[in-house]
């Protein structure tokens, strides 16, 4: 699950100040990744792009097309800023951190403490760099980490850049949601059932097959391929595990109508935004594009 939060629209907790290679020129011959939409409803439309919140420098600059209905839309709009760590650090603060900035990590069980020392020493990371937070937030930080020794940085992220590229050219910026929104559904959880999602976490970086599989979702978002994701999706939804289930029903299928409701709101008071979220949003029976078109939208893939 803390690989699949990084296309299900997880917040991107550590985004950089990088424009991440972000260009107003066209790719040349090579395919740019993710899978973008019009949507069509009584003379109003909205470009719905799919992101990743990690990449690599080679992800940009982004395809033509995508570009082309960037530089034709009124406005660019994001779960949340990615930037914006003003907000954003209180909020890890208030959601992620012990309030009394002490050590719980000898609260956790035995079996969970050794594997989470193991994971520290793998990346470079002293234990008191995460002594002081919460379990939800070392499994965030763990699957970050993960990525990040696989050669994909959040700092290349899609929607850092998309961030990025609204600023350099004067491009209004929209949240669709607010960070306090988003952490509040992993800061919500029961002591418990965050030592479930950090032991679940760390069993997907440990199991090859599923580390494997977290890799390929990369593949599948850069290529694409919405059945594919669509297909892995419904496999990850099939584990037996709490972090699958919590992905499912908080991080998707419970902010998806939300989602539609300000894509919905936006088409009609705007001319053409263009929408990028979290890739997962868009694929499965109950994904953002399968309410909009409940609700009388035309859906078409238009790269």
């Amino acid at each position: 699950m803390g690989f699949g939060a990084l296309l299900a629209g997880a917040p991107p907790l550590f985004a950089q100040d990088v424009i991440a290679g972000a260009s107003l020129q066209p790719a040349a011959g090579v395919r740019q990744g993710g899978a973008m939409f019009q949507v069509q409803r009584d003379g109003h439309s909205a470009y719905l792009f799919g992101t990743i919140h990690v990449g690599k420098a080679d992800f940009y600059p982004l395809d033509a097309k995508i570009l082309q209905a960037i530089q034709q839309s009124s406005c660019i709009a994001l779960e949340i800023d990615p930037n914006n760590n003003q907000a954003m650090v209180p909020l890890i603060k208030k959601y992620g951190i012990y309030p009394d900035g002490k050590s719980h990590q000898k609260d956790l069980p035995p079996k969970l403490q050794k594997e989470l020392a193991a994971l520290l020493e793998k990346y470079g990371m002293a234990p008191d760099q995460v002594a002081s937070l919460k379990p939800w937030l070392i499994a965030t930080m763990l699957g970050i980490n993960e990525y990040s020794s696989q050669g994909y940085l959040s700092q290349y992220g899609v929607d850092t850049t998309l961030a990025n590229l609204a600023k350099k050219s004067n491009k209004r910026l929209v949240e669709l949601e607010t960070a306090d929104a988003q952490l509040s559904l992993l800061g919500s959880l029961s002591y418990t059932e965050q030592v479930q999602f950090l032991q679940d976490s760390i069993d997907e970086i440990q199991d090859p097959a599923k580390a494997q599989r977290s890799l390929e979702l990369v593949n599948l978002w850069r290529s694409g391929d919405v059945d594919g994701l669509a297909a892995m999706l419904a496999e990850m939804n099939s584990e037996d595990t709490f972090a699958s289930k919590f992905m499912q029903r908080s991080l998707l299928d419970g902010r998806n109508p939300g989602l539609a409701d300000g894509i919905a709101k936006l088409a009609n008071s705007t001319n053409a935004p263009f929408v990028a979220i979290g890739m997962l949003h868009l694929v499965g029976p109950n994904s953002v594009l399968a309410i909009l078109q409940q609700r009388g939208y035309t859906v078409t893939r238009v790269y």
